[in-house]
């Protein structure tokens, strides 16, 4: 039972829900920021709406927090954090 309630706990985690200004209001990242990583460093993989608009789940808020945490307290540059990461075995949801 309770391995049931973990799978659909991180299914829900998974869910794409909050639009990119949503992100940036509970991250603190500028949605700017947020494209970049995406675009530039291939941090993150939001879903997109059929109009193109990006999604983030509530597991890809936590990456966010955690990238933000590594650059801006460890002082890790974003090539770092991406290392990091892989090294870590962090997911993110990329498009399969």
């Amino acid at each position: 039972m309770v391995a049931a309630v973990d799978a659909d706990r991180k299914a829900a985690d998974d869910v794409p829900i909050y639009r990119i200004q949503t992100v940036s209001a509970l991250t603190g990242v500028p949605a700017r920021r947020l494209r970049n990583w995406e675009d530039e460093y291939k941090l993150l993989y939001p879903a997109r709406t059929q109009g193109g608009h990006r999604l983030y789940s509530s597991r890809d808020v936590g990456l966010i927090r955690q990238i933000k945490h590594l650059v801006e307290d460890e002082g890790l540059s974003l090539l770092a954090v991406k290392a990091w990461l892989e090294a870590n075995q962090v997911e993110s949801a990329r498009p399969e």
